[in-house]
Order: structure tokens, then C-alpha cells, then sequence
């Protein structure tokens, strides 16, 4: 019964506010991808020359509809051609004779039919990728939900026309925060705004990402009353102040149907319920979406001797270019040390109170010692923290510990193991040359890893492993004259 209504919307629509000189050409790619032959329509504004990034926009059509009818339900290549984005509407697939997006694992790969379409985008286009957002109705905005989720990282962006979060969505964990639009009838047929079995109310979608995007509770609210035109009621409510300036926005139609708001009435209210022409659902989303940019994440931490508290220690999300104010204060009887990590991007990396900006996802760590410099072993052993074997381990460890996983948990142990071994070698001076001795390897070994070029590396593992080598025959030689004896 969907399918049959979803086929009937029509390719135009009346009395849409967005409105142009000439419709903009619409253009169709045919693929082969995850052994199934794909179809899309994308549009390209009359303004692009590739000189500047433009925004990507996809929208995904209903149960047993196409792209082109997503086209004319939505007119948003009209709305591209105006603002200057590049708009999408892929097709889904047709199996057992019903067109739709799968919205859960299956043999039809429908997030890498996306993330394909993204990157083919990326070759021929100059797409600002901090701007790529997904729209879509009814199946397709439960298709929304999935393809976001399920891309992290990817899309700046999402609006969901009449298709909530199905029950599975909500298992996803470590979600980004994303700025959200919800827009549903109260009195949809076809997908209740209440919820059911296997799909979660719009209530609920709306409270996931409250939680995520960790906005304001009180949104701030607008209304369309009825008129005589239209007897349909719309709240927008807009939560604000989440993290990154995430938003989360709710278009609550009252007394609206399965329909998108200012589209086309594709078959009778008593069938699929009312339209609202109050708003223009494209001209909304965009509104919305277009000044939000993807959000890169920033993961602060510190040794111990102190704290990061500007803004804080976690993850923290902002768009790319921002400038995040960076302040790491000492516990007493210590000093700030320097920034480790993603330190690049980091305007003075010596300094306690700097800056970064953003440009991707970084990790980063405040380090701090004891101040008069013997908080570490190391320090302790030579006895000032300017001695060069120090100045030589520290390169070593900014340059090849701090820039992975293992190598950051290798420092972060040190850190919290070192203090009390520190102040018993700085009480027991004769046991300094005995730690400078063992330190011998380490200093020897960030020598030559920090001192030579690629090439000399190289050599010198070369040199090592030929050394072993001849060693091992040796050995065997040995093995095998004494047995002649024996």
C-alpha cells in the first residue's frame, strides 16, 4: 500500500516559493556497484566553475519511488541553483519488486553506494567537505538516520521528512553531534508520529540527539497558526547551545499528513492526511543546515602535576578553522612542561595559555614536572633538564611515542610511575651513574633514530639485521665443528 501511494507523487509541484529564471538540468549516472546496477540524479548550480568548494546535498526518495520524484517532490535542485549547492538524489534498489533503502545490515550495501557517490563527487568536483548533509522522506529519511550513523565523520548535517529513527538506530554508540531536523505530522497514516514496533516515536529521535548534541533542554519556540488556506498547525522548537553549536530542530505539523511540507498533495487526505503550506520543508532545511559545518573533535588530556582547564580535559568538538583558546595550570610544586601530540596545529607549543586551531581531529596532552625540573627519572639522573641526553629523549618521544596509541600509554605510564623513583635517586646520589648507565640504550637508540635521515636508518637496520646474520652462521658453524668431536 506505501509502495503504491509513494509511485504517485508527482514529478511537479504548485505554488513551491522557491523559484528561478530556468530549471536547472538535471542529470543521470548510471553504475555498477555491490553487483547491482545504481542509477542517480544529481544537479550542478549554473554558478559552479569549480574556482570555490561548493556544499553537497543528497536527498533520498520514499518506499517505491526514484530520484526523480524526490526531484520534483522537494524541488531542491531549484533551491541549489539559487544558493549555489550541488544536489544528489540517488536511486534504491528494486528486489522483489518493491524500490527501497535498506536501513540495517543486508546484501544490498546502500551506505557504500553513498560513500561512493561522496568520493565520486570529491574527484569531479570541488565539494567543501565540511558541507556534505543528507535529507530524505519517509524510507529515505529513515535512510538518513542510518547512512549518518553509520558514516561518522562524514556528513555536517541530516533532515528526516516524515520517517523517524528506526529501533535499531538507537544502538549505535560513539555518535558524533550533528545538527538534526525532524519534520512529521502529528496525524501521519503511514509512518505514526507516536512510533510503533520497530520504529521509535519522533519524541524519541528527538531526545537522542538532545542527548548527543548536548543542547538546551528549553528550546525556543515558533508557530503557524491555522489560516483558511490551511488548517494545519506547525511548532518549530529549536534546541540550541550543543556542543560545537549542534542544533537540534523539530517541525511538529499539526494535524499533518504523510507529506512533504509545501510539496505536492500526491493523493487524497483521506489517504495519506494533509499537507502543510505554512513552510517550505526545503527552504527550512537548508536554512537550517547550510551555515553548519562538519565538527572535528579534539581529545585533551594531562600528565600528572596538573590539569587542562580551558577548556577542559575529554573531547570537544568545533568546525574546522576555529581557534580553541588552550590553558593548562600546574598543581603546586610543579610547572607546565609543553603541549604533546597533534601539536602542529598548536600556536606556541611551549606555552601554557595558547591556542589551536582546527583543521581535523587531534589528540593532544599537557605535560607538566616537578618544578626545579626532577620530577623524572631521567631529570634525576643528569641533573637539570637541559642536559642534552634529555633534550635528545624528549625529541624522540614528541617525534615517534606521542604520535601513536601505544607509544601515548607507553609516556602516560612513565609519567605516573617516575615521580617517587625520581625523588629516591635525587636522595640517594650515588645511584645517578647507575640510572645514567641504564639509560645509556634508550639515549643511544633516540640518538640515531632522531639524528639521521631515512636512508641512514636504513642502513643501519640493514648493517644490524646482516650482523645477526653472519652472527646465526657463525654460531652454527660452531655448533657444527664442536659435533665432529664429540
Amino acid at each position: 500500500m506505501i509502495a503504491i501511494l509513494v509511485i504517485l507523487v508527482m514529478v511537479l509541484s504548485a505554488g513551491s516559493p522557491i523559484a528561478v529564471a530556468d530549471e536547472p538540468a538535471v542529470q543521470t549516472v548510471e553504475m555498477e556497484y555491490g553487483g547491482y546496477d545504481r542509477t542517480y540524479e544529481y544537479c550542478i548550480p549554473s554558478s559552479y566553475d569549480g574556482s570555490e568548494p561548493v556544499p553537497l546535498l543528497f536527498s533520498f526518495h520514499g518506499l517505491g519511488s526514484r530520484g526523480v520524484e524526490q526531484i520534483g517532490l522537494t524541488n531542491f535542485h531549484m533551491l541549489a541553483e539559487q544558493e549555489g549547492f550541488i544536489t544528489v538524489f540517488p536511486d534504491s534498489t528494486e528486489l522483489d519488486g518493491e524500490r527501497r533503502w535498506f536501513t540495517a545490515e543486508s546484501d544490498v550495501d546502500d551506505v557504500g553506494f553513498v560513500r561512493e557517490l561522496i568520493d565520486w563527487f570529491k574527484e569531479g568536483y570541488n565539494i567543501d567537505e565540511t558541507r556534505i548533509y543528507a535529507t530524505g522522506m519517509s524510507n529515505g529519511s529513515m535512510f538518513t538516520w542510518y547512512v549518518a550513523l553509520s558514516s561518522p565523520g562524514t556528513f555536517a548535517g541530516i533532515a528526516g521528512v516524515t520517517g523517524q529513527m528506526r529501533q535499531n538506530a538507537f544502538e549505535f554508540e560513539d555518535v558524533k553531534p550533528m545538527t538534526v531536523i525532524v519534520i512529521h505530522g502529528t496525524d501521519d497514516p503511514i509512518v505514526p508520529y507516536d512510533g510503533g514496533e520497530w520504529i521509535g516515536s519522533v519524541e524519541d529521535t528527538i531526545n537522542f540527539w538532545i542527548e548527543i548534541n548536548e543542547t538546551s533542554t528549553e528550546p525556543e519556540v515558533t508557530v503557524w497558526e491555522p489560516n483558511e488556506e490551511d488548517s494545519t498547525r506547525v511548532v518549530r522548537y529549536v534546541y540550541g547551545g550543543g556542543k560545537g553549536g549542534a542544533e537540534v530542530i523539530l517541525y511538529k505539523v499539526e494535524g499533518g499528513g504523510h507529506l512533504w511540507p509545501s510539496g505536492p498533495q500526491y493523493y487524497p487526505p483521506s489517504v495519506i492526511g494533509y499537507n502543510t503550506y505554512h513552510i517550505d520543508g526545503s527552504v527550512e532545511i537548508w536554512e537550517h543546515l547550510k551555515d553548519h559545518q562538519l565538527l572535528y573533535d579534539l581529545t585533551i588530556n594531562s600528565t600528572a602535576g596538573g590539569s587542562v582547564t580551558t577548556p577542559g580535559e575529554g573531547v570537544f568538538f568545533y568546525s574546522i578553522g576555529t581557534e580553541a583558546s588552550l590553558v593548562a595550570e600546574p598543581k603546586e610544586g610543579y610547572r607546565f612542561d609543553s603541549w604533546m601530540g597533534d601539536v602542529d596545529a598548536i600556536a606556541e607549543v611551549e606555552d601554557a595559555e595558547t591556542t589551536i586551531t582546527m583543521g581535523g581531529n587531534y589528540e593532544i596532552t599537557a605535560s607538566f614536572e616537578e618544578a626545579g625540573g626532577v620530577c623524572f627519572i631521567a631529570t634525576a639522573a643528569y641533573g637539570t633538564p637541559m642536559a642534552e641526553e634529555i633534550q635528545i629523549l624528549r625529541e624522540f618521544r614528541d617525534k615517534y611515542l606521542l604520535t601513536n596509541p601505544l607509544g601515548q600509554a607507553l609516556v602516560n605510564f612513565y609519567y605516573s610511575v617516575s615521580p617517587p623513583i625520581a625523588e629516591f635517586v635525587t636522595e640517594h646520589p650515588i645511584l645517578k651513574p647507575i640510572v645514567r648507565a641504564g639509560l645509556l640504550p634508550a639515549v643511544a637508540m633516540s640518538t640515531v633514530v632522531v639524528n639521521t635521515t631515512l636512508n641512514e636508518k636504513a642502513a643501519i637496520v640493514g648493517s644490524l639485521v646482516l650482523l645477526s646474520a653472519t652472527l646465526a652462521i657463525w654460531v652454527e658453524r660452531r655448533k657444527g665443528g664442536g659435533s665432529q668431536y664429540a
